[in-house]
């Protein structure tokens, strides 16, 4: 009987952890909190320490998110010089 208590324990605890949802590249675009959420998490934080195949699985869209934003800031950049230039003249 003492050895089924920690058993039936450890099975309650294992079966009331959840899934993680892991939002999509579009949400992290449009949730800019969000994506810097999900940053610190695959990059320091708890999903930084899983094997490769888990924290691609997890961390994909982060990354994909990352870059997107980027590449929106660079192009606005460019526009803004763009529209600059072409008034001064």
């Amino acid at each position: 009987m003492r050895k089924l208590i920690p058993i039936c324990t450890l099975f309650v605890v294992c079966s009331c952890q959840q899934n993680v949802v892991v939002p999509t590249a579009k949400e992290l675009i449009g949730n800019r909190q969000l994506l810097t959420e999900w940053q610190a998490k695959c990059d320091t934080g708890e999903y930084s320490h899983l094997p490769a195949d888990r924290k691609a699985n997890l961390c994909s869209t982060t990354q994909e998110a990352t870059i997107s934003v980027a590449q929106i800031a660079a192009g606005k950049n460019e526009s803004d010089f763009f529209k600059a230039n072409t008034l001064r003249k």
